[in-house]
């Protein structure tokens, strides 16, 4: 959304409007896990496609991770991290990997907005007004 948000051509999987994936397009996927089957189908497909694959992800070695251009791994403690961190949370589940997942994209968003002169107010300009 935030990529919208700025400007860039946008979609998301499985959206009706989503057009097919090129050569050149970039899919992003978060996967605490890396071994996702239904998102891993998706990165292999997006590759087949010419694609690039970008991971954000607990476990950089994963099925997911084995086909990505790029990988971001971030260190929080899940069960879904199979071993690949030690710590531990009060935080259930898998949510600690999901804030910081939404942390990381807010900080590439204003990286980004820094990069390309964008500024809130012209973002807000997009923003959804049929709520």
């Amino acid at each position: 959304m935030r990529l919208m948000h700025l400007g860039l051509q946008v979609h998301v999987v499985d959206d009706v409007t989503t057009p097919a994936i090129r050569r050149d397009d970039l899919l992003i996927v978060g996967s605490g896990s890396g071994r996702t089957a239904s998102l891993a189908n998706v990165a292999r497909k997006a590759k087949q496609e010419g694609a690039d694959v970008a991971l954000v992800t607990l476990s950089a070695r994963s099925a997911i991770g084995d086909v990505s251009d790029t990988v971001i791994v971030i260190d929080a403690p899940s069960p879904k991290a199979a071993g690949a961190v030690e710590s531990t949370s009060i935080m259930p589940m898998g949510s600690l990997f999901e804030v910081a997942l939404g942390i990381l994209f807010e900080i590439v968003t204003v990286q980004l907005m820094q990069e390309t002169g964008m500024t809130s107010d012209r973002m807000f300009e997009r923003h959804a007004n049929l709520e």
